[in-house]
């Protein structure tokens, strides 16, 4: 049986890069490590021993690639602290021992040492062999950390935009923690400092990045006081308190440590001695994604996946319908061909609208209604060049537009769904440009969007299109953001990278789906 939060009381460093690929069987969610090394019987133990930054480094970066869906925390102690109970902000269910020891002695301590346990807490004994075939890997965790002189200061500031709190920012804020005696301040970035980041669409909510970190730095040690707040530029609480002593830097954010210095410098501040964290090697990268352990690989990891639940409410469950959309030059139709290929129908909206603007049809009716016969062309069709640069310069042309013929195309959408079901397609895609500004999620139960960067779309615009950059903005611009259209979407695809990578994201979205409606047969 699983357990959602374990315990690894970790008596050899060594040990772990064994133990880890064997843990992920016994738990799913969270996985606290305490280093307890071996005295004598495990109440014995001394429970608040540290280990050493490159130690803590090792156990994050092997986590990555064993535990990637675990939530692994190594827990910080400090000699100044009581020496008597292992507290963690979840309850533990499993204590892992990395060796065998009798049950009175287990028993013992699960009683004795864990202050927040359930109730039907239990433990396993995994006895791993770590005698002289450990490998480098396995040996560097025993190795000592290589900084030499000061080891801790009274109070320590870092920043960072910390999105989806993961490994790589458990190490840098493991060793502000490490080294900080009274006060840790945190700055996160909010929402003006994200815009350049890859996928930043997807990042979280300021707020909900601070109680993450907030969170955490409580969890692994209770000791210090913690003040995580938003941060509008580089610099943050540093431009402005006097009585901080050390800033913690990623080796990529070195300069901006630096750079803070000048400027204490200039307001006469006191300088920060800087303390610099190693990147952690992300050793399952793509290609396409960062070497280093990331929040965009993170974020370039959740396309494809499930962002919320489908919307079932009121609908029937066949056919199943899911809403493809996003912006102008998106990669909408290469998707739509994709998932045409697994084998769902496909409803062009676009299409169905460009066929609606035919002589004698509805749509073709409405729009002289409203705009008049001069958009007509010399055979007496809708000339589409003149109606755009009436309606892509003027929003409330274009909302004339819209109000004219959106109704018609989503009534020709739908019965183009219904002739699909009749064939025998159970899912069907439905792609719409529009389907946002239309608000046709209702008749969807699921939205995919894709999301380009802005820039991106531009060029493809000007390339495919021949629109000048000024014409490419101005048609980009009337749609809804990409933000907008990630709020609404169940699953998020991009088409930045290859085809293949996209092929892997459709098939990764398809797949769920299919599992989805299997389990509600």
């Amino acid at each position: 049986m699983m357990s959602n939060t374990g315990l690894l009381v970790l008596t050899n460093p060594a040990r772990v890069k064994k133990l880890l690929p064997v843990i992920k069987r016994h738990v799913l969610q969270t996985l606290y490590i305490q280093y307890s090394p071996r005295r004598r019987a495990i109440p014995q133990y001394q429970l608040k021993a540290s280990l050493n930054s490159k130690t803590i480094t090792s156990i994050y970066a092997l986590a990555t690639s064993c535990l990637s869906r675990i939530d692994v925390r190594v827990l910080i102690s400090k000699t100044s602290q009581n020496s008597s109970t292992i507290t963690t902000g979840r309850p533990i269910e499993l204590v892992i021992f990395d060796g065998s020891y009798p049950q009175e002695d287990a028993d013992t301590f699960i009683q004795k040492f864990l202050k927040n346990r359930s109730r039907s807490c239990s433990y396993i004994s995994l006895d791993v062999d770590d005698r002289s075939e450990a490998d480098e890997g396995e040996k560097c965790l025993l190795e000592d950390d290589e900084d030499v002189g000061r080891t801790s200061w009274g109070k320590v500031v870092l920043g960072g935009t910390f999105d989806r709190l993961h490994n790589g920012h458990k190490i840098l804020l493991s060793e502000a923690v490490l080294r900080c005696e009274e006060k840790l301040t945190v700055g996160v970035t909010d929402e003006t400092m994200i815009q350049g980041k890859v996928l930043w669409e997807l990042i979280e909510p300021c707020e909900k990045r601070i109680e993450a970190v907030k969170e955490f730095l409580e969890d692994i040690d209770g000791s210090l006081r913690y003040d995580v707040v938003p941060i509008s530029d580089m610099f943050g609480p540093t431009k402005s308190e006097d009585d901080l002593d050390l800033i913690v830097v990623s080796e990529e954010t070195k300069r901006g440590g630096e750079k803070v210095n000048e400027l204490r410098k200039e307001k006469g501040l006191r300088i920060l001695d800087i303390h610099v964290v190693k990147l952690a090697e992300d050793m399952g990268h793509s290609e396409h994604e960062e070497s280093k352990i990331s929040s965009s690989n993170q974020r370039i990891r959740l396309l494809g996946t499930r962002l919320k639940e489908p919307d079932l409410a009121g609908k029937r469950l066949r056919p199943y319908i899911i809403g493809l959309t996003g912006g102008i030059a998106s990669g909408k139709s290469s998707v739509a061909e994709k998932l045409q290929s697994l084998g769902a129908g496909v409803v062009h909206c676009d299409k169905l609208a460009h066929d609606l603007y035919e002589p004698g049809r509805t749509g073709f009716q409405r729009v002289v209604e409203v705009f008049g016969e001069d958009i007509l062309d010399a055979e007496g069709r809708i000339d589409r060049k003149k109606l755009g640069k009436i309606v892509f310069n003027d929003k409330e042309q274009l909302d004339r537009l819209n109000k004219a013929v959106w109704p018609a195309i989503l009534d020709a959408a739908l019965a183009e769904v219904e002739r699909l079901h009749t064939e025998g397609y159970e899912i069907i895609v439905m792609e719409a440009a529009v389907l946002i500004q239309a608000k046709w999620q209702s008749v969807c139960h699921e939205i995919w969007t894709c999301i380009i960067p802005h820039k991106e779309a531009v060029k493809r615009m000007m390339e495919r299109n021949g629109l000048t950059e000024q014409e490419a903005e101005a048609r980009i611009n009337v749609q809804p953001s990409n933000t907008e259209q990630v709020e609404a979407a169940t699953v998020v695809l991009s088409t930045l990278w290859s085809h293949q990578v996209t092929l892997e994201q459709v098939n990764r979205a398809w797949k769920a789906v299919n599992d989805f409606l299997s389990s509600k047969s």
